[in-house]
């Protein structure tokens, strides 16, 4: 997907965005720009990504509460449930009860949405279990109906959250077209980010945005700030990307 001007440039805007230069916003739009001038699709793609990261990052008003009232009735909705490190046993730590506890009331308010879980093996020790496995069937034991849940049980990152549900999703689920994050309050301007830049980045590849992102329910009460900073979320912005390997 990446020549080296297309590198060159998606190097730069992001490298602008995360070290805050003077002038960011006049280089990141030049850049989108002569990247769109190179490459219409990546650049329209780059465009978005950028322009999103932006808004979750300064502009995006968290939501403690429920989902809005106006997602999809049917089974084009997809509440995705970012994981959380696992207890060295392999139960799961308070943080992630909380937002499996967001998750259920989202699912009980969109009955017709899938429930998607995902994380990997964290639990130091306990090799056998992983986040999404045991958030699975705590879902299983609240009433959820195993045919809702998508398991995506190989991340150990945000980023690897976003592309290996992608997969999993483009592959299997292609009736989805909307995606609801229930995460951490600290985690959802990068999670929001990640997914909408999977799918722009899909989009550029395939002809197609296989969904948006629009909504999420942030947990409340924990006041870890590694997401927050931008130099930290570009690591994962471009660990997504990974336009050495395209």
């Amino acid at each position: 997907m990446y020549d080296q001007r297309s590198y060159q440039l998606v190097t730069d805007m992001v490298y602008a965005y995360r070290m805050q230069v003077e002038d960011r916003d006049r280089i990141i739009a030049a850049d989108v720009s002569a990247l769109k001038e190179h490459d219409a699709p990546l650049g329209e793609a780059w465009g978005g990504i950028m322009e999103y990261w932006d808004y979750a990052d300064t502009r995006l008003a968290l939501n403690y509460d429920r989902l809005p009232e106006d997602l999809p009735k049917d089974d084009s909705l997809c509440i995705v449930v970012l994981g959380f490190q696992l207890l060295p046993d392999g139960g799961m730590s308070q943080e992630m009860l909380g937002r499996c506890e967001l998750a259920l009331a989202a699912a009980k308010q969109y009955p017709n949405a899938f429930l998607a879980v995902t994380g990997g093996g964290t639990a130091v020790g306990n090799a056998a279990v992983t986040e999404a496995g045991v958030m699975a069937r705590w879902f299983r034991e609240q009433g959820i109906d195993e045919s809702r849940i998508i398991l995506e049980d190989r991340s150990s990152t945000t980023e690897e959250n976003a592309k290996f549900t992608l997969k999993i999703l483009t592959e299997q689920y292609p009736q989805i077209r909307s995606i609801a994050i229930i995460t951490s309050d600290y985690h959802v301007p990068l999670g929001c980010t990640l997914f909408t830049e999977a799918a722009l980045l899909y989009g550029c590849e395939h002809g197609r945005v296989p969904w948006t992102v629009d909504a999420h329910v942030a947990l409340t009460g924990y006041g870890l700030t590694e997401y927050t900073n931008p130099a930290e979320q570009a690591l994962y912005i471009w660990a997504l990307a990974d336009p050495r390997q395209n």
